[in-house]
């Protein structure tokens, strides 16, 4: 399949291809003041890193906005029906200044049979969200996989919901029968503790777990190791319900783990939350 390369619908590069293979960002800029943010950091921190979500220049105004967003998705509808399509890599998509326009994207995805993943660490929104599904004639939840970033470490995301807040969004997400996922990055040195608490905490409400380290930062073979034992040990003790995990490249190679060898709940990075079988397939 071709690259897309539009104002709002394209496809990730690098580490963010690792995550999702089609994306969509109407914003740029956040205002959840996260320390680790990438966005915040480098050579593009002036154009993506600023503290509020502002719509992007080439997006001009909010209906014109939602008309380039529909006619991208419009053409290349066959391949988004089958990888499905991320919100959002350089903003937060359920802030109160982004928001409504998700919404509006995700009805258009409804309309035309294309998957929704929504990645955020805003409690309410996740919450409204969720009611507006609800009250929304013909939406299918179950193509509308809700997930969010859970680190434990809420001081170092002073703006954010509180981790625990997240996790009850996800798990009422669940209960209303929609897809979930939590990204469980960065892990910070030192900080694996605070990670396997969040898992252990959302382990019922979620279906997969993306799991990945910090940017930049250096880790030992030992505690990447002994953090990958203490999870092997909790999904074994937990057979009765078994999430999926996608080690994200930055853990496998801190580990040394070689991908073939993970047990059968690990998953590779193009799994489909949308459809079992179709991962029977998948590489």
């Amino acid at each position: 399949m071709g690259a897309i390369n539009g104002r709002v619908i394209y496809s990730p590069k690098g580490k963010a291809g690792e995550y999702a293979e089609n994306a969509a960002n109407f914003y740029v800029g956040c205002s959840n003041g996260c320390t680790y943010c990438y966005l915040r950091k480098g050579r593009g921190a002036k154009v993506l890193g600023g503290n509020t979500p502002e719509l992007k220049k080439a997006l001009r105004e909010y209906p014109y906005a939602l008309d380039i967003f529909t006619n991208e998705l419009l053409k290349h509808k066959d391949e988004l029906q089958k990888t499905g399509l991320f919100f959002s890599f350089t903003t937060d998509p359920l802030l109160p200044e982004t928001q409504r326009l998700t919404r509006q994207a995700i009805g258009v995805c409804q309309r035309h049979g294309v998957p929704v993943k929504v990645l955020s660490k805003c409690a309410e929104g996740i919450n409204i969200l969720i009611d507006f599904a609800e009250a929304s004639e013909g939406w299918d939840k179950s193509r509308i996989a809700i997930g969010s970033t859970l680190t434990g470490c809420d001081e170092l995301e002073p703006k954010a919901s509180p981790n625990r807040m997240r996790i009850n969004a996800l798990a009422r997400a669940k209960r209303h029968g929609f897809p979930t996922f939590a990204s469980v990055e960065p892990i910070p040195v030192g900080m694996f503790d605070r990670a396997f608490s969040v898992i252990a905490l959302s382990y019922p409400f979620v279906d997969l777990f993306k799991i990945g380290l910090q940017s930049g930062c250096r880790y030992t073979k030992r505690e990447t190791l002994t953090f990958y034992n203490d999870m092997f040990d909790y999904w074994e003790a937990h057979p009765d319900k078994t999430p999926r995990i996608y080690w994200k490249d930055s853990f496998i190679r801190a580990s040394g783990i070689e991908r073939e060898t993970l047990p059968g709940y690990c998953v590779p990075a193009n799994y489909d939350l949308f459809n079992e079988k179709s991962n029977e397939n998948a590489v």
